[in-house]
């Protein structure tokens, strides 16, 4: 394997910019001919993709590169979409389609093949959805959401990337209404259309879209999501959860992820709950999957601890309020 040999001033810039990705036009713009690129390319210190990509390089090319080549090799309109648009956008990602490179082309066209590329084909290849990122021309956060939920298998999955995005604050649940009003008929849509409601009603991790979902199939009250409550050391605390009842006591269920398995957290946990319960607060605690696959076990101990019942205030997402917590609360 022979290390990228020393690039003329010319086109070092370039290199630089694209990821050491050109096309074959870019070169000749640059002052090289065919036969000097021919040349290159058979001495192995260049290589080819397709019939109008150079990669100045002659090993094989990383993630950021196959961006450069597929979407250079198909010139325009295609963009990236999907996951690889995220990625740009600084999208942290989970989903297993996102080692690949996913490239959006209108319907019919030819482009080089590739086991690590993802060519989807369009009839409704919008120009006006795309945008730049680092150079590289890709749909827009709202509407790559959308396709990257759209072409999952499963609508869960579909519905926790989407969470995903929005609670890394890459978009709002308005951007993608729009964005969903605009692509027209996509997969798991009444999926998605119920999650960006619970999502713009405070709830952003997808414990909490199942508790949402829970408590409408059961009949139980909507509660208070992420409530902010000041400790009486004044410092913000968050409650995963909160239903205020008619007797002026309160209710608080902490759902607890994998990562609460920990023994920090554990103790944490344990510290948390020990200073809020009191005279008018009672602390119920579930697993998340626990709330996915038995939630009547869950709704059953809230409604046997007044969760439900008739006069129930309505939540009000997002309150910050006093609370009478001890000194020895720990943050959360």
């Amino acid at each position: 394997m022979r290390c990228p040999p020393p690039l003329p001033d010319g086109l070092a810039d370039l290199a630089r910019r694209q990821h050491r990705v050109v096309t074959r036009q870019q070169l000749v713009g640059l002052g090289l001919n065919q036969f000097e690129i021919r040349a290159q390319v058979a001495a192995q210190r260049w290589t080819v993709w397709g019939a109008h990509v150079v990669l100045l390089q002659n090993v094989e090319p990383g993630h950021r590169q196959l961006m450069w080549a597929s979407l250079l090799d198909a010139g325009e309109p295609a963009a990236l979409v999907s996951h690889s648009a995220l990625e740009l956008a600084g999208f942290r990602d989970f989903a297993d389609e996102a080692r690949y490179v996913h490239l959006m082309v209108p319907r019919g066209s030819k482009v080089t093949a590739s086991s690590s590329v993802r060519v989807h084909e369009s009839r409704r290849v919008q120009q006006e959805d795309h945008v730049f990122r680092a150079g590289l021309r890709c749909t827009g956060t709202s509407r790559s959401a959308l396709d990257a939920a759209a072409w999952q298998r499963w609508p869960r999955f579909a519905c926790a990337l989407v969470a995903a995005v929005v609670q890394q604050r890459l978009c709002t649940p308005p951007e993608l209404e729009e964005a969903m009003a605009r692509a027209g008929r996509i997969r798991h849509k009444a999926h998605l259309r119920a999650v960006l409601g619970d999502i713009a009603g405070g709830a952003e991790a997808l414990s909490e879209l199942d508790l949402a979902h829970t408590c409408r199939r059961s009949g139980l009250p909507l509660p208070d999501r992420q409530v902010l409550r000041r400790d009486a050391g004044g410092r913000l605390r968050y409650l995963d959860a909160e239903w205020s009842l008619d007797d002026g006591r309160r209710v608080v269920l902490e759902v607890d992820g994998t990562h609460h398995l920990d023994v920090q957290h554990w103790q944490a946990d344990i510290r948390r709950q020990r200073a809020l319960v009191g005279p008018d607060v009672t602390v119920l605690r579930a697993t998340a999957l626990e709330l996915r696959l038995e939630p009547q076990a869950v709704v059953a101990d809230l409604r046997r601890v007044g969760v439900g019942r008739a006069g129930v205030a309505p939540p009000t997402p997002h309150r910050v309020v006093s609370s009478q917590l001890t000194q020895g609360s720990t943050e959360f």
